[in-house]
Parts: C-alpha cells; structure tokens; sequence
C-alpha cells in the first residue's frame, strides 16, 4: 500500500459532495458512498471506510482487519476490525490495539509516524495458529521505504493483541523490497509463507517459524512479482485444489486513479507465478509495461456516462485478500467511486469461481448473500457489457449494449452464447471465446488468453 499515506490528508476535509443515492441492487443494505451522516457515525460504518481488508472465519462470524483510515479520521489508531455472519451486513468493532501510541511505540519510532497527524497502520493480516491469533501489519509513511512489518498476537480475536516485534524492517533509499503489505499463506507441505513489498523492489516471499511467526532460522526471502519501480503491491497467495496451483493476486497502479487486480499462478508456492499468456510476473520489465498480469478486473460503469449510482460507478478496485469458505471463494477488496473524492471508500465481497481454463473470474456485482445461479438460460433480453482489457487504464473501455436471444447475441458484439454443466456459460463474441460463471446478478467469463469480461442484465 504505497500510496496509503495520502489518505491521511484527505481524510481530515470535510466531504465535497454529498450523494443521496442508493445502490440498485436486489440487496439494499449497502452503505452508499457521499453520506456524511453516515461517515460521521461508527455504527453505521458497516463496510464503509475499509481499505486493504484481510479476511479470516473464526467460529460463527467472518472477521476483516483493515488499514488505520476513514473520512475524518474518526477512527482510533490500530488496525480496524469488523465482523459479520454473512459477508453482506458487517458491524465496526473498533482497533486490535487499544493503545495504539504505547503498544506500537517501537513501530511509531521506526517508520516515523506522527499519531497527532493521524499516522496509523497499514494493510494487516490476520491467522490463527498455535491456538492463538497472530496479526501482521505494516507501518510507513507515504513514498517512503522506511517501512516495517510488525507482529501482534491475542488470545481472542477482537484482542486486545500483544505487541510482539518487528518481523522485517526496510530502510529509506535501501536496494531490495519495501516491508509492507504482509500476506499469509501455507503451502501444501505444511510451511508458513509471507509475500510483502510494492513499487519499491517489488513481492518478495519468506518462510516464517510456525512456532514463533517471525522469520524461519536461514530463511533468505526471494522475489517473486515485480521489481525495478514496477507498479504492483498488494500482493495475496491462494492455493486452490481444483487445479493444484497457487495463485499470486496483485494490484497494479494508483490507489486513487487506476488501481486494477491482476494474477498469475505456479505450482509451487515460490514461484514462478506466470499469467494465462505464460508470462512471468518477475519480469519486471513487462510488469512495468503493463504487460505481465491476467487483468481480473479494473474501474468500470455499469450506466452510461456520468450519471446515476455511485455504487455502479466502481473506480480503482483493490488490494485484495482471499476466502476459501469450503466449497464457495470469496474475494474482498475496496473501491472508490468515479464523481466522488478520493478519501470515499468501501468495501466490496465478490464471489469467484474458476472458468475451464483454470482462472478465477469474479462475480460482476457484490456478494448478497445469495447462491449462485442455477444452470439455466439467461432470458432472451438487453444486456450490458463491460471489457476489462489488460491496460493500466482507470476505467474499462466502455459499456456496450448487447442483445441476447434464442443463443444469439447482437448489438456492440456479436455472437451466441450457451449454458452448461453446473452453473458455466460460454460466450462467442466476435470470434474468441470466453468460459464463465453464472452468478447472482450476472455473468462473468474469461478468454484462454486472460481477458476478461462482465455481462449483467438490463
């Protein structure tokens, strides 16, 4: 999370535009974007104001550790925490550390915070191990590498947590990767993994001691993604037993303008990590371009122009983290909305699946609670259309109007469509072929080659 320390700034203005509108969605419990009343209150927080989440299920509640940010700063300093029993309605259950300036003076000391300023931590992550649960978080100011990534533990999850060291520490102007953005995974033989780091050097992994959660005696982090001011950070590392591969999610770009979730998978968890055109993500010369990547989605608008609800008008999605919770996958990361100040945003929970060729495609809309279609046909009627591409852009290419009947598709593109198997559609349009899922509120399908595409319903 590089770029986190602008938000401290904007986070301290009064909001600029106040938005009334509500999301148009079957589900209608959302917190919309733009509502200073809402903004002002905790309580009616729900998913507003999550930045980086992390993700964990512990007993019957779904728990999100987040980034010390809000509109207004009116959060106290520590890592934020929410819960919730269905992924949809979430509860704001205030800091992991009670005592932000004295539990992570170290911290505050290394990375030069100024709590009076509203300098808190960025980007956790959470696991449960050794019957205790241990929080990873991050700790810099913006553009700097004078960062670390520090280690706190609790005998209960809501804490408080014990402030137990700094894990890895990075130095103003040093070669190698910037400690930040720490992300959990275990690897199939049972070892405990971190991948960390952004522009600055690049993702970097390193195996940590199971019994103590600091770094394995001789364990030599590796890179992984990125490198030589590539822009990519937020990384996060899933192994899916459907395929046998481990999969590196990463987001590209500015935070604020054209932020966009990538991945590439391996079959072993040190790599390398190669996208859907077999390229690889340690080719920082590509990453760079903005050629390395399967782009899994990016800004985009389900109306046309300007207008409408803030909550179809998606901007900059990312930083995200991974929930396997038994047989449905879940992806969580924030937004922010095209029309508002940067300093608004929110949280978004998306189901995914994987498509015939082996990658993830999202779900188009947010996670209501609801399963996943049955494997019927989608009704003959207007459609919308958003191409993600593979650019670095800040919006998708367009909304386009398709038409869909008896298996054909006209409009903007032109094609047929068939459903099949449990819950998958496939998509010829003009020529290149595109496997999906049916979800809730529409369909999401990829091409072999990694371009992804959202359809939903007029």
């Amino acid at each position: 999370m590089k770029n986190a320390g602008v938000l401290s700034t904007l986070f301290t203005l009064l909001p600029l535009l106040i938005c009334s509108c509500r999301p148009s969605l079957s589900y209608t419990g959302f917190r919309p974007l733009g509502d200073e009343a809402i903004a002002a209150d905790p309580s009616l927080w729900g998913e507003l104001n999550v930045h980086d989440p992390a993700v964990i299920k512990d007993g019957g509640y779904y728990y999100v550790f987040s980034t010390d940010a809000s509109i207004g700063n009116r959060h106290p300093l520590g890592v934020q925490i929410r819960r919730s029993r269905d992924l949809v309605t979430w509860e704001y259950r205030g800091a992991a550390f009670k005592n932000f300036e004295a539990d992570c003076a170290d911290v505050i000391k290394f990375a030069g915070l100024n709590p009076a300023k509203h300098d808190g931590l960025w980007a956790p992550d959470i696991i449960k191990i050794n019957g205790k649960y241990r929080l990873y978080f991050s700790a810099s100011t913006f553009g700097s590498q004078q960062s670390c990534i520090a280690l706190g533990e609790a005998k209960k999850i809501e804490g408080p947590y014990t402030y137990k060291g700094m894990v890895l520490t990075s130095g103003a102007n040093a070669p190698g990767p910037n400690a930040i953005d720490p992300a959990l995974v275990f690897s199939q033989e049972g070892g405990l993994y971190l991948s960390y780091g952004s522009f600055f050097g690049g993702i970097y992994l390193a195996e940590l001691d199971r019994k103590s959660g600091f770094l394995k005696e001789g364990a030599v982090p590796i890179k992984i993604a990125g490198g030589n001011h590539a822009a990519l950070e937020g990384s996060a590392i899933a192994y899916l037993p459907e395929t046998g591969y481990y999969y590196l999610f990463v987001s590209y770009g500015s935070l604020s303008r054209d932020y966009n979730i990538r991945v590439a998978r391996s079959r072993n968890i040190a790599g390398p990590y190669l996208d859907a055109q077999g390229r690889d993500l340690n080719d920082s010369s590509l990453v760079r371009a903005g050629k390395a990547g399967t782009k899994l989605m990016g800004g985009y608008r389900f109306l046309p122009g300007r207008t409408g609800d803030p909550a179809l008008r998606v901007k900059a999605p990312g930083h995200n983290s991974v929930l396997i919770d038994g047989k449905d996958r879940f992806i969580l990361h924030h937004v922010r909305s095209y029309g508002l100040p940067d300093y608004w945003f929110t949280m978004h929970v998306r189901s995914f699946a994987l498509n015939r060729f082996g990658w993830p495609v999202a779900a188009p809309r947010r996670y209501t609670g609801r399963p996943r279609a049955a494997p019927t046909p989608p009704p003959d009627g207007d459609y919308r259309l958003i191409e993600h591409g593979d650019a670095n852009s800040s919006l998708s290419p367009g909304v386009l109007d398709l038409h869909f009947e008896s298996g054909r598709i006209t409009g903007a593109r032109s094609g047929s469509w068939r459903v099949y198997g449990d819950s998958r559609i496939e998509l010829l349009l003009e020529g290149t072929l595109y496997d999906g899922v049916l979800f809730d509120q529409g369909f999401s399908a990829m091409s072999e080659d990694g371009y992804t595409v959202w359809v939903i319903h007029q």
